[in-house]
């Protein structure tokens, strides 16, 4: 018994360790310029505000990515459990639990190395963008750095690459058709996989109806209109 008691205590003071360097690294490193914003639109030739999104795209995102977008401060104990309980069912790594806050973190500064360390720096970090900026800004700047595919980073690249539109052009279905992208950009375009992107386009939709942001009549009106998405 008391084997066990100072083998819990040496992993505790391993663990805390980790996650003090974990700390030290982020505060040195990530935050020196703390101007996210003007970070990201420098580098994003197609930057698109929030308020030239489409509110479509905006809650297709949150229905499929993070449901619970504004009632966590950077990262979700009950997605992460729910990722944990998967995981442990299917016997791998199946759902990531990561928040958009988590997810813009990553992108932003860390690489996709799947280890403790990176996952705690993603986070802390998430933790200090929730601290200096807005839920819209952080959608915001989410939703012009993350990847759908065929080249496309950012929503706008996304929006001309495969619907030859400006993002605030885009109609509800092709709204949908995008907010199920970024789970496997390659996987899902319907530019090679059409029917494979609308199975994903279904899951984003009957997830929009079931937290409240459509209604039954505009679901089953966007599943007619997924037969002609690119008309």
């Amino acid at each position: 018994m008391k084997r066990i008691i100072m083998f819990i205590i040496a992993l505790a003071i391993c663990f805390m360790g980790i996650i003090y360097c974990v700390y030290q690294d982020i505060n040195e490193f990530y935050f020196a310029d703390q101007d996210l914003i003007k970070k990201v639109s420098s580098s994003t030739p197609d930057y698109t505000k929030i308020d030239k999104i489409p509110k479509e795209l905006v809650d297709a995102i949150l229905a499929v990515e993070d449901k619970r977008f504004y009632m966590h401060y950077g990262f979700d104990i009950l997605g992460i459990g729910r990722a944990f309980i998967s995981n442990l069912r299917e016997g791998e790594v199946v759902q990531g639990g990561s928040t958009i806050t988590q997810q813009l973190a990553k992108n932003l500064f860390l690489s996709s190395e799947k280890s403790l360390k990176r996952k705690l720096k993603e986070l802390f970090i998430a933790v200090k963008i929730e601290s200096l900026y807005t839920k819209e800004e952080i959608l915001e700047m989410y939703l012009n750095t993350i990847y759908y595919g065929a080249g496309a980073h950012g929503i706008q690249a996304a929006s001309k690459t495969y619907f030859n539109k400006n993002v605030e052009d885009l109609t509800v279905t092709q709204c949908t058709m995008l907010a199920g992208l970024p789970q496997a950009p390659s996987l899902y375009n319907p530019k090679k996989y059409l029917e494979r992107a609308k199975k994903r386009q279904e899951i984003v939709v009957d997830s929009m109806s079931k937290n409240g942001y459509i209604s039954k009549e505009i679901e089953k009106k966007i599943k007619k209109q997924m037969i002609c998405i690119f008309q």
